[in-house]
């Protein structure tokens, strides 16, 4: 009867609200790392194709129609070695963050679980399941990769990309603002990298403690 009246994305939901400081801390956080990997992306899949002013994945000048990809002398006829060593790097850069991305949702879950081992041996201790209680740790891990991802791709990205075109400038082109295009795949895969991302590190982070036995669970740490 408990499992059929309770709603675990509402339960998710109150305690992301109950702990709003982190949670806007995580997600800011990640925002900003995802918003690096999405850039990163979206230059290496642009290496990948023909590099000018109006194809690439990543469109839009800086100030001064100076090209990005121009700017780092990057020049639309890569040599085959040019390009080999440029993908080598574009695709460390991208997995490096995302590593860094996992590990922040990792510790933050980790941390969630341990503050709240008494409420998951209650939750035990009155007939949920493992998987029960799971569940509510992933809805909360997979919310907080849409947030973020969402923050990333229409606050982070813009942010970053205009912070780097200012200071290549040097603000001599004063007040701006360029819009990164993102083509729909690439935005579609990102979330799909995000959300898959804060829910593997959610599971990770959770499983072990709520498959404890609940009088364990409740047990103070020492």
């Amino acid at each position: 009867m408990i499992g059929r009246t309770f709603n675990p994305a509402s339960y998710a939901i109150s305690h992301l609200r109950h702990g709003l400081f982190r949670s806007l801390t995580t997600v800011a956080t990640l925002s900003i790392t995802l918003a690096f990997a999405i850039l990163t992306s979206s230059m290496l899949l642009g290496v990948t194709q023909r590099i000018d002013e109006d194809e690439g994945l990543l469109r839009g000048n800086i100030p001064g129609s100076i090209d990005m990809f121009s700017e780092f002398n990057i020049d639309p006829e890569l040599s085959e070695e040019a390009r080999s060593a440029l993908l080598h790097w574009m695709f460390l850069t991208t997995a490096l963050v995302l590593i860094v991305a996992f590990f922040i949702v990792y510790n933050t879950m980790a941390m969630s679980v341990e503050e709240r081992r008494a409420e998951i041996g209650v939750l035990r201790a009155i007939g949920f399941s493992t998987a029960e209680v799971l569940r509510i740790f992933l809805i909360e891990g997979g919310m907080i990769g849409i947030i973020s991802w969402t923050v990333a791709l229409f606050l982070g990205m813009p942010f970053i990309v205009n912070l780097a075109a200012y200071l290549i400038s040097k603000g001599d082109g004063g007040l701006f603002f360029v819009q990164p295009v993102i083509d729909l795949p690439l935005a579609a895969l990102s979330l799909a990298v995000s959300v898959g991302l804060c829910l593997i590190s959610t599971y990770l982070a959770s499983i072990r403690r709520i498959r404890k036995p609940p009088v364990d669970t409740m047990r103070p740490a020492v």
